[in-house]
């Protein structure tokens, strides 16, 4: 990952990290092939409010409708 941004917020442990579209979508399908899962499955599960771990939850929450893949 390359870090394109990286600044300091009002709170002293928050850091944001800025990086490209490419890198996000990457990322988003990193994290959906180590839980044998495409993104139209993910999608279905967050449609149903039926997730197979709490791991597809917290990548739905952090990625569900941000990305088209």
């Amino acid at each position: 990952m390359t870090i394109n941004e990286q600044w300091q917020t009002d709170h002293d442990d928050d850091v944001v990290i800025v990086i490209s579209d490419e890198e996000y979508r990457a990322a988003a399908q990193q994290a959906l092939g180590e839980l044998g899962l495409t993104y139209a499955e993910l999608e279905e599960q967050a449609c149903t409010g039926y997730f197979t771990s709490a791991q597809a939850h917290a990548l739905w929450v952090s990625i569900g409708g941000t990305v088209d893949l």
